[in-house]
């Protein structure tokens, strides 16, 4: 798990440092229902993705799904593990907070496998919320990466499920992150398990 984050950071700073300019760009919050397409992965859980992105394999070998636009310098993946399994390794290394639930205890360790090759700026409070009836919270982080003359901005959304817990990940360039906010925001909210 800890090398899951570095994996993400240092494949895809490469397409994120041709920063395009974003004048007279169409913000991403014109685009309607009929932008977005649903993908289904390994029966367990759909996701609506927009039509200017593309599958591709190369931002995280431990994804069960990534989605790039080099163009638009948007990115999403999501990662997810098994509850117990998780539970089990945290508790192992005496990282498991019996105050929180399964899922804040994902979001804290994700958040810290971040800041270990990021330097996080600011970022905001869990914002609680359901999804297709499921628990969740919701972040934004902004960060350096040694490297990258560009800060980025991440949105983060984690997700209990019966048996795993989620994480969707997207992230753009800051100077694109009103642009992009929405899109990244309806990617997560559509987030659903398969019965």
């Amino acid at each position: 798990m800890k090398s899951c984050l570095f994996v993400i950071i240092s494949v895809i700073f490469f397409p994120i440092t041709s920063c395009i300019d974003s004048k007279n760009k169409k913000d991403d919050s014109s685009l309607g229902p009929e932008t977005f397409y649903t993908v289904s992965i390994n029966q367990d859980y759909k996701l609506s993705i927009p039509k200017f992105m593309t599958g591709t394999t190369g931002l995280n070998e431990e994804a069960s799904l990534q989605y790039q636009s080099l163009l638009k310098e948007a990115y999403l993946l999501v990662i997810d593990e098994p509850k117990a399994g998780f539970e089990e390794v945290y508790r192992d290394l005496n990282q498991y907070d019996d105050d929180l639930s399964i899922m804040q205890n994902y979001r804290d360790a994700r958040i810290k496998i971040l800041s270990r090759t990021t330097e996080i700026n600011r970022k905001t409070k869990p914002e609680f919320l359901k999804i297709n009836g499921l628990d969740a919270e919701t972040m934004e982080l902004d960060a350096n990466i040694e490297g990258v003359a560009n800060e980025i901005s991440y949105f983060l959304t984690f997700i209990e499920g019966d048996d795993r817990v989620y994480m969707i990940m997207a992230w753009t360039l800051k100077n694109k992150k009103i642009e992009h906010k929405k899109t990244f925001k309806t990617i997560a909210e559509s987030f659903e398990l398969v019965d």
